[in-house]
């Protein structure tokens, strides 16, 4: 029997590689794809995967909502989080909403295989960064930890170089609520300036490199 995987992943390359990788294997199988929170919730009517793995960022929405709406939906679903989004603010609170795992993508195909097969067989998936990364979470004097599930992803964004106007379009949202919420963030951080905000958030992103899936041209040459 072969494993019915789904991938919800905004960036075409990566997920025609990973598409393609997880073809690959005599177990699995990728049963749907999509880039974004609408269509996914769409094909996972159709799909009906064991599995189904979903990326952060998606076009026009978020990967944090459709995760609640998956586990609201389809509770017993397996959810593997796939993403560039530092561990250290989003794995502890996705594995709380009941997500089965949670990997980062520069820890290369072979990793994501295990937390696959991991998942399928019933355990939750973290890798020891993580894992390390949560036990510590008590000792880190990080503020952001404060921040709501929105603020986090407003704030990543911000420190990633987004404008508000740019956080608006990417969580269908208007400019005067991310304005809102950044004032809010501020406040939860300490009274900080906005210019504090935004060098804070720049100075918490680190950058991450995407591990190298083949591209469906190098297996054909």
């Amino acid at each position: 029997m072969k494993y019915r995987i789904m991938v919800v992943e905004d960036h075409p390359i990566y997920l025609e590689g990973l598409t393609m990788f997880i073809n690959e294997q005599s177990d699995l199988i990728v049963c749907g794809k999509t880039d974004n929170a609408a269509d996914a919730m769409t094909e996972l009517e159709k799909s009906e995967p064991h599995l189904v793995i979903v990326d952060l960022v998606l076009a026009g929405s978020s990967g944090f909502y459709l995760v609640q709406n998956i586990r609201s939906k389809w509770p017993d679903l397996k959810i593997l989080i796939l993403t560039m989004y530092d561990e250290t603010r989003f794995a502890n609170r996705l594995l709380q909403e009941g997500v089965s795992g949670y990997i980062m993508k520069d820890e290369g195909p072979e990793n994501v295989l295990r937390a696959i097969r991991t998942i399928l067989a019933g355990d939750t998936y973290a890798s020891e960064t993580i894992k390390q990364q949560i036990l510590s979470r008590g000792t880190v004097d990080s503020p952001e930890f404060d921040l709501s599930n929105k603020e986090l992803e407003i704030f990543q964004l911000l420190g990633e170089g987004s404008s508000v106007a740019d956080i608006a379009r990417i969580l269908c949202r208007s400019p005067k609520t991310i304005q809102n919420q950044a004032h809010r963030m501020e406040g939860k951080l300490g009274n900080i300036s906005r210019q504090a905000l935004y060098q804070l958030a720049r100075d918490r992103v680190r950058s991450h490199v995407m591990p190298r899936f083949p591209r469906p041209s190098e297996t054909q040459e």
